[in-house]
């Protein structure tokens, strides 16, 4: 899986490197993150699982060049990070903290309409993405998720990089979502893909350029999934129904960007 993360990453970056009249922007961070299932047990003080925790982050830009007008784009992201894992116990309902590995990368390819709007630079942005990561929840479970997706929003910037704020944000739609439990891994007979509802999800950005080179922003990112359709399996003990519940997912970060 991390293999093939890097290998996509490295690959879509071989892609953009080729266009000569372009700016780009490498840097990394760290995220606040946070993922709630909306799924109770039984017991007599309800435990939704959660999971919390810091994730770093690393990030790669890519702008086509132009006053005004239509432009391409490329925003790359690789991230990683161990998060506390509050959840329960399905059989029992005894309450259960371990800790959740994250591993994942995104790619969003873009296409932006630049207009004027004062000394500032107004971009309407579309944009289609895939992001894909790995939890590795606690000794034994692994879960793959892959989400295609779509963007829409505005970014208002200083043209050519000029010194001072910029932001932007807009909505995030996933239009295709699968997921991977590796049930067989933990005793059951059959593997069903899990695909989490689509839900719009809402992001937004905030940065100031200290000077030619060197950009910090702070920026929230969100999901938003429905309950997935009801698969059946089974294991020794018997069939089984399974799902994944009403989920969220909301993060908040802070990077440092090199420009040239």
């Amino acid at each position: 899986m991390t293999k093939q993360i890097f290998a996509a990453t490295f690959f879509v970056a071989a892609i953009f490197s080729a266009a000569a009249n372009a700016a780009w922007e490498i840097g990394a961070g760290v995220e606040g993150y946070h993922w709630q299932e909306y799924t109770t047990s039984t017991i007599r003080t309800p435990l939704m699982p959660t999971e919390s925790g810091p994730r770093f982050a690393m990030h790669v830009n890519w702008t086509g060049v132009g006053d005004l007008g239509l432009l391409l784009a490329y925003r790359g992201k690789l991230y990683f990070g161990k998060v506390h894992y509050d959840t329960y116990n399905q059989l029992t309902d005894i309450p259960v903290s371990t800790t959740t590995q994250y591993s994942g990368v995104a790619h969003e390819g873009q296409l932006l309409y630049r207009s004027n709007a004062g000394r500032y630079k107004l971009d309407y942005v579309g944009g289609v993405g895939w992001d894909n990561w790995r939890r590795a929840i606690g000794y034994s479970q692994l879960e793959d998720y892959s989400i295609l997706y779509l963007r829409g929003g505005v970014n208002l910037d200083q043209p050519r990089r000029g010194k001072g704020w910029h932001g932007g944000g807009g909505l995030k739609y996933p239009f295709l979502t699968w997921e991977n439990a590796h049930l067989t891994n933990q005793g059951y007979y059959s593997n069903p893909i899990l695909t989490p509802g689509n839900d719009i999800s809402f992001y937004a950005n905030l940065g100031y350029r200290i000077n030619s080179n060197f950009d910090v922003a702070g920026y929230y990112d969100s999901w938003r999934f429905k309950q997935s359709d009801i698969q059946a399996t089974a294991d020794a003990g018997g069939p089984w129904q399974v799902w994944q519940p009403k989920s969220s997912m909301d993060l908040l970060g802070v990077r440092l960007m090199y420009s040239f």
